[in-house]
Formats: C-alpha cells, structure tokens, sequence
C-alpha cells in the first residue's frame, strides 16, 4: 500500500473542513440538555443507570456515569447536596471491607471537585437499607446526605454522581439532588433532581421504531450503567432535534463486537447455544476481516448518524441501488469500530459480556477477584466489563458523527443498525452527547505531534480503519493532509 500526501490547503473543503475543526485547539460546549430530550432515556439526566424506583435513582452490579450540564450558571461558591450511597459488593463482604474508607468507588462531582459517596455501611444503625424503598425512607430521614462545594468561574457547571466500578453485587442509590450558592436555591435548574420520573424507552422524545419498522426498544436494567443490543436484530434509536447553524458532534460511549460471545485466552465462547470454548472458531477480529464488517461495508455494521430528512430514515443504505434514504450531499454516518479496533487487539482490555468459565469445568473467576469481570455464569446481558470502560476510559471508547450546518434545521441523530447479522453481535452503548463547536474558537497553531495517533477519512467525512484504492483525509493531531493511497 502506498499513499502520496498533498499539502495542506484551502482544497480542504466537506469533511475536511470539520475534521479540522475538531483539533484540539477547538472548544465543544455540551448542548445535549438544550436540545435533545430524555438522552439517558428518562427525563433531564445524561449517561445511563440501571432503573429509577421509589423516586430513587439506583445502579446494580456494575459503574455509571449519570449527570447534567446547568447552562450558564453565574459565577461564585456552589454547594451540591445528594442523598446517597454505596456498596462495593454483597452486605456481608462490604460491611467487612468498606472500614475506614475502603472500597469506595462512588463519588459526588461539581464542577472539578469530587466527594467519595457516603458507604452503606458507614451511618450503620442496626439495619441498613437492601430495597430502593428502604434506601428512600432513610434519605427522607436525613440519612446518607453528601455535600461538595465548587467555586465557579460563571458559564456551564457540570454536576452528577459515578461509580468507578466495584465488585459483584455492589450497589448505588441516590436522590434529592440540591444546589445552592450563599442565600439563592438553584435546586429547580436540575431537571427530574428527585427521580420523580423514571425510564420510559418509549417516549414520545423518543423513535424508537427499527429498520424492519417495528418497535424495538434498548434493553436496561441489565448489570452495569449501560444500554445494549445483541444478537442479529436491527434498530434504530433516533431523536429529530431543532438546531441552529453551527458545527456540531453527536456521541455515544460504544463499540460493536462482531461474532463470538466472549472470550478466553483468545479462544471463543458460544452464545446461546454450546455454551463452550471452542479454539476452532474465529475470534472477534477474524469474523470482522473475514465477513467485511467494516467501514466501507457499512450497511452490515452498527453506525452513529445525522439526517435532515423530514422524517426519519428507515433505511440508511448509501447505496441508489437499494433505495437508501440518507443524502449523501447533507447526511452523515459514522460506522462504530469494534472493540478490538479500540483496543489494538489487546484481549485482556476487550470488554466482555460473559463469564471466564464454562459447564464443562472451566476455570470460573472468583467473586472478588477480580474488580468489574463477571463472576458467574450468564447468557447475556452482564454488562459489568463494558460499564467500566465507558467510565474509566471514556475518552478511548465515545464515537462521535460530525457535521456543520449552514442555516437553522432540524436534523435527525441517533444510532442504528440496519442488517439482521451477523450473528452473535454486541452493542452496548451510554451517554449520547450533542456537542456545539464554540463561535469564534478557532484552530490555533500548535506544535505538531509526530506521536499522535493517525485517523483516516473518506471524502464524506467517515471514518475508516484500513484506507486502500483512493483518496482519504489523514488527520493527525492538529495536522490534516490529503492522500491517494494505492
């Protein structure tokens, strides 16, 4: 494979010009609360929880990340009070290992300053809550209260509650969410602060109808802060949102794994079916090659996309010959990469959604171990590995589709899968985010980074993992060059 550079010009029109909008000197201002409703599928929160009960939010068996961005605040010292708390694993383990502030994995944020989340355990008197309802008499009793305070610039402040990841079992609770600054109450700037409303997937805010035009809603309350779809099913979660002429990003913290249901040393475990390792099978990276589940084969994979068609897409081929819907001269997608793209092939750092071990006698990974594996034995659904990774390392797995509009529109974004294969699959996915680049923040001149990771893209602005045959955009750092690779 060869490629030969142009320079960098003013040729650098379309997909160029929003690549280079998007170096690292460029400032996005998070607009999903201005814009988009229930992004989190329930209203005013961003990120994902596991269910809202009793007017208590709460996440078991696995991280989270669930927040809000209070536009405009002005400036000065704000305090965040939350009812909450924590429990790194079953009530036995963590009365024994959460003493003295261990295994704390929870915290508060405003702005930049954090507050670890209160232990179950750590206001012991006699019993302690094991129900949502339980844990919201105790917060109606002024049990499990957290407070941070923030000195505040003036402008968007960011508040919200996360866990990091513990082990099996372990549980958050939280609710009453209040905020002040000297005499003056912000409380009423947070939307749904006491969890009065909970998850509802069908929403009017919400379209949830797929490629085969039948409802299909994301599954929750699974283990772990986390959405997912799996196993050869297409759909399409989509929200028509009112914007006005900008550049904008809309993101999701996911990734696609074709084939196979796990792994274990590099070996395969059957989904739904033999329920054994079996070295024969391809792992994740060869199902991707062999079966061309990539970039330039699209209509085959998950993808993040924006459309100005009136209504939404129900078929979002590029190609004529299928009568596909999306314009190829406004819309956009963006197909997701793959864990083991994500991870350069590391097995060890891939997500995985099923046990270390099997029936037949496998090793089993104890409980407490491990933090954030599965300890047992699951069909699907255990989302407790990719939960982490959304959280620990956010920046590694949010995907983003980019793109700038000229005058006000409405636009559709969302993310979809049109195919009903390959077998096998798993998406889960967190966080939708809709992002406005700031007016006037420029692309500054930065000293070039010959170490910075190297992206390729089509002339319409996809992504794409191996560029062969053409002409593609590489961008790398705050530097972007046009190249013909053969």
């Amino acid at each position: 494979m060869k490629n030969f550079n142009f320079k960098r010009s003013a040729m650098f029109l379309g997909a160029a010009a929003v690549l280079m909008s998007a170096s690292a000197a460029d400032t996005y201002r998070d607009v999903t609360g201005q814009y988009m409703k229930n992004p989190a599928f329930f209203p005013g929160w961003q990120g994902a929880i596991t269910d809202v009960v009793n007017n208590v939010g709460e996440v078991y068996n696995g991280a989270f990340n669930l927040y809000q961005v209070l536009a405009d605040m002005p400036a000065g010292e704000y305090e965040l009070t939350v009812n909450a708390f924590y429990r790194c694993g079953t009530n036995d383990y963590s009365r024994e290992n959460m003493s003295n502030g261990a295994n704390h994995y929870a915290s508060i944020y405003l702005g930049t300053a954090t507050k670890t989340v209160i232990g179950l355990f750590d206001e012991a008197e006699g019993i302690v809550p094991n129900s949502t309802g339980e844990a919201f008499s105790a917060f109606e009793g002024g049990k499990y209260v957290n407070k941070v305070t923030y000195t505040h610039a003036g402008g968007d402040l960011l508040l919200g509650i996360k866990n990091e990841g513990g082990y099996n079992d372990e549980w958050t609770c939280f609710s009453n969410f209040k905020l002040v600054s000297g005499t003056t109450d912000y409380s009423d700037k947070i939307v749904n602060a006491n969890f009065t409303e909970g998850i509802n997937v069908t929403a009017e805010c919400w379209n949830l109808i797929n490629s085969a035009n039948s409802a299909k809603t994301p599954d929750v309350n699974k283990g772990g802060g986390v959405y997912r779809k799996t196993n050869a099913s297409p759909y399409n979660f989509g929200q028509q949102v009112d914007l006005p002429a900008g550049t904008y990003r809309f993101s999701a913290l996911t990734f696609l794994r074709h084939g196979g249901a796990g792994n274990y040393d590099g070996e395969i475990i059957d989904c739904k079916g033999g329920w054994k390792l079996t070295a024969s099978d391809p792992s994740p990276k060869q199902w991707f090659d062999k079966n061309l589940y990539n970039v330039d084969n699209v209509d085959d994979n998950a993808y993040l996309y924006m459309s100005m068609n009136e209504d939404k897409p129900t078929n979002m081929i590029w190609d004529d010959e299928f009568g596909g819907e999306l314009n190829k001269n406004t819309d956009k997608r963006v197909s997701l990469l793959d864990c083991w793209q994500i991870e350069n092939g590391d097995y060890a750092a891939m997500p995985e959604n099923e046990t270390r071990g099997t029936a037949e006698g496998q090793e089993i990974v104890p409980a407490y171990d491990v933090r954030n594996v599965v300890p047992n034995w699951a069909d699907s659904g255990v989302e407790r590995e990719s939960a982490a990774a959304f959280v620990n390392k956010a920046d590694k797995y949010r995907q983003y589709v980019e793109f700038t509009l000229t005058a006000p529109a409405k636009v559709w974004v969302g993310l979809a899968k049109d195919a009903n294969r390959p077998a096998q699959y798993w998406n889960p996915f967190a966080d939708f985010k809709l992002e406005m680049l700031v007016e006037g923040s420029g692309v500054a001149e930065v000293e070039f980074d010959e170490n910075a990771p190297v992206e390729y893209y089509n002339l319409q602005g996809v992504r794409v993992a191996n560029p062969s045959n053409g002409i593609y955009i590489v961008k790398q750092g705050n530097k972007v060059t046009k190249s013909i690779f053969k």
